[in-house]
């Protein structure tokens, strides 16, 4: 595979078997030129695959397409579309005529040796018995059949797939969803980077059903890379236009790769993550988790969730439901990024610890310079989300690797990192280092932490001076958490009202000062006949505290103690909070405040 690097068109001449004569006709496939990371760099791979059919285009420079034995088509679009509908295009790889675990069973070893669940952490008897080569539900949304993409304008990819001691039934089950669900024409390649296993399937059995693609190999790395290492050495031995990582734990859906290739060929500095769906580690039941509401986040302490989309974005995304959508952040189990710009932002940080906390610290780096970080509806990747890790490693890795990205990019509010990390992360020593990303920083001229804050992500609230205790306001009796209601009755009579803890941006973040203010959203929690509301600050106001699990609120004459209770609104029972006597406490009058701020 050749490449061209320029602005100037690309012209490739190669050989396509025109008519049933057998005439050969010498032909030019158009490619865009490298500009702005748009675009395929070399033309599909697979194009071999189509010299045995006649419709092909035969000029860059009169834009006349044809086939093989008609008329020339001046019209583009009608020669794309009658192209892209051949089903040459769509063609998949299909499932491999050697399974993987025929081929285990070939050399003697039983496809029940290692079975420990406490090892892998999923049921191990179960994954075996579960097909590897079957049929999931569609789990886009259904406007998503209907999209039609010019695949030969599409780039090409890259697949990599890191892999350490993975069990062969979910790792086959994850090959034969590529396989049966991708098409060949936008595959170049698919690389495993085995990362120093031991278990014996993963030997000489792993390389015989290698062998039989041509557009598969395996890398075997000579010391322990992690997942992050080992996503890098497939980074740099990749020859596609985009690179796709999936974990060797996934389960792709049909369809999934043309979105992915779509978004990037209109966005070279996106990186773009699947949907995530889930498959139970139990039962390996195919579970339908994201239904275009929810988003990647992440927290002070730096650790990613998903968290339902706020409902302003949400509109957005009901009214264009196939439309790619901006999130946070992304979790590493499945994305894919333009190959060039991908290593022109600096990848992945080298200096990170085997796993964890790289997905935050990319999408931080990428936001910030000037990249975006999208959701794309139509593509549907599912992940085994295990208890725990097949590998060793040490929460203090974890704390490290998130240490390394508040040091790099939250400038100024790297100290809500350390208040939010419970005393587990300190401060570094002046001989460490954390320089490895200035050169991205200085060429892609990147904006400072405020920006992201203000631009995309204003969920993630800024701690009052003061506070003590900062996060959801949440019932240890009912379990609900608080904020303020969205009823036109309660805006006039701003009452805290009970919310689905999962729901941030109803449940609302509390901050407990050290002066004895309780905070909402800049607004302070006051009482009006025995109620908590929300009002502006001012002077005077009494004295909260939390007394273990009791809040308490002082006034100077009286000490009440705060319990979640009915209370007829209008005609309609909603639970506030309210004061009672200290005398008279039961479960729905203890509370808990997000977290307790930790300051050296």
């Amino acid at each position: 595979m050749r490449s061209f690097k320029g602005n100037t068109r690309i012209l490739l001449v190669v050989i396509f078997v025109l008519s049933w004569a057998s005439r050969l006709l010498w032909l030019t496939i158009p490619t865009r030129p490298r500009s702005n990371y748009n675009g395929s760099v070399f033309p599909k791979t697979s194009l071999r695959d189509l010299s045995s059919q006649k419709y092909v285009v035969i000029s860059t420079s009169s834009k006349k397409y044809i086939d093989g034995e008609s008329e020339a088509f001046n019209d583009a679009k009608i020669w794309q579309s009658k192209l892209n509908e051949h089903e040459s295009i769509k063609t998949k790889f299909g499932i491999p005529r050697n399974n993987f675990s025929d081929i285990i069973k070939d050399f003697n070893i039983s496809l029940y040796k290692d079975i420990d669940p406490n090892r892998f952490f999923l049921n191990v008897t179960k994954t075996h018995e579960t097909s590897v080569n079957r049929n999931v539900p569609d789990t886009r949304p259904p406007e998503c059949a209907s999209v039609k993409f010019d695949i030969l304008s599409l780039p090409v990819a890259s697949i990599v797939i890191p892999l350490h001691n993975e069990l062969w039934s979910t790792f086959e089950r994850l090959i034969n969803s590529v396989l049966k669900n991708s098409p060949k024409v936008l595959v170049h390649e698919i690389i495993i980077i085995d990362d120093l296993s031991d278990l014996e399937h993963l030997k000489a059995p792993l390389d015989k059903y290698v062998e039989q693609f041509d557009f598969m190999r395996i890398h075997r790395a000579q010391k322990r890379l992690g997942t992050m290492g080992s996503r890098v050495v497939g980074t740099k031995m990749a020859k596609g236009d985009v690179v796709v990582f999936l974990d060797s734990h996934d389960e792709v859906n049909v369809g999934w790769l043309e979105p992915l290739l779509h978004e990037l060929s209109k966005n070279g500095t996106a990186i773009v993550q699947p949907s995530i769906d889930t498959v139970d580690a139990q039962t390996f039941e195919y579970l339908k988790f994201f239904q275009n509401n929810f988003r990647g986040h992440f927290k002070w302490s730096m650790a990613f969730s998903f968290v339902p989309i706020p409902p302003k974005q949400m509109a957005e995304i009901k009214a264009q439901p196939t439309k790619a959508f901006d999130t946070p952040a992304i979790v590493g189990c499945a994305f894919a990024v333009n190959r060039e710009y991908f290593q022109d932002i600096g990848g992945l940080d080298t200096g990170m610890r085997t796993w964890g906390g790289e997905d935050v610290e990319l999408s931080i780096r990428v936001w910030l310079c000037g990249g975006s970080m999208k959701i794309s509806p139509c593509s549907h990747v599912a992940h085994i989300f295990k208890k725990g890790h097949p590998f060793k490693m040490d929460y203090s890795d974890l704390v490290y690797n998130n240490r390394r990205t508040a040091e790099m990019w939250l400038g100024d509010y790297r100290k809500y990192f350390y208040y939010f990390n419970a005393g587990f992360a300190k401060p570094p020593e002046p001989s460490d280092k954390f320089d490895i990303m200035d050169t991205v920083k200085k060429t892609f001229k990147c904006k400072d932490f405020r920006w992201l804050l203000e631009n995309v992500y204003p969920e993630l609230e800024v701690p009052p001076e003061g506070t003590t205790y900062f996060g959801n306001l949440r019932n240890d009796g009912s379990g609900k958490c608080f904020g303020t209601a969205d009823s036109v009755v309660l805006r006039s009579y701003p009452l805290l009202v009970s919310a689905e803890c999962s729901l941030y941006y109803k449940a609302r973040n509390f901050a407990l000062l050290e002066n004895g203010h309780l905070m909402m959203n800049g607004k302070c929690i006051k009482v009006k006949n025995d109620f908590l509301i929300v009002a502006p600050c001012s002077v005077g106001m009494g004295k909260w505290k939390l007394e273990g699990k009791l809040l308490k609120y002082a006034d100077g004459v009286h000490s009440k103690c705060a319990m979640q209770v009915s209370k007829n609104v209008n005609s309609e029972m909603i639970q506030v909070i309210k004061l009672i006597s200290c005398n008279n406490i039961n479960k729905t009058s203890e509370w808990e405040i997000g977290q307790k701020l930790f300051k050296s």
